[in-house]
């Protein structure tokens, strides 16, 4: 994510705290998943021939699976903080993350796989718990499990443009 102006960090903030507070978990799942396939099917519009340029901005250093995996794994960190949290109330020690896969099929296929367990999860978990635990986030300060997983929304809208830009696809 691009670094927000501070009028952009407010209004971000208001937003994340408000779904957080007012939607139930289905509707905050339904909202990540849709932000979620909207990087899919960016990524799965990249020309082949396209993967492993750099973009077309200047001084731009990701290639379209750069971004595509720069999503993914933090998306699938965040899901396990997330997770952790709304089940335990604690945040998980330093994993050793796996390796991500290296084709945009398997990577948009990890990604619905840590997104489909951090589903289950949060399904499971009691929705009121925990949320007096919160870890910081770099642009919007401490967060709560329930303001990270609205956040997953934000973080894929946020890159699914760029990765459109990245590949050379106009909307």
């Amino acid at each position: 994510m691009a670094e927000p102006t501070t009028e952009e960090r407010t209004s971000l903030t208001a937003y994340l705290r408000e779904q957080a507070t007012k939607r139930s978990i289905e509707e905050l799942i339904s909202r990540v998943q849709d932000a979620i396939d909207a990087v899919a099917t960016a990524a799965k519009q990249v020309p082949v021939e396209r993967l492993s340029e750099l973009g077309p901005g200047e001084g731009e250093m990701w290639t379209p699976v750069d971004c595509l995996k720069h999503i993914v794994d933090w998306n699938r960190i965040c899901a396990q903080q997330i997770l952790y949290v709304a089940l335990s109330g604690e945040l998980p020690e330093d994993m050793m993350p796996p390796a991500l896969p290296q084709t945009i099929d398997a990577l948009i296929e990890f990604q619905q796989q840590a997104m489909d367990s951090l589903y289950a999860h949060v399904r499971d978990a009691d929705p009121e718990a925990y949320l007096h635990v919160k870890w910081e986030h770099q642009f919007f300060g401490k967060l709560n499990w329930r303001e990270w997983l609205i956040f997953l929304r934000v973080h894929c809208l946020d890159h699914a443009p760029q990765l459109k830009a990245l590949s050379g696809i106009s909307n």
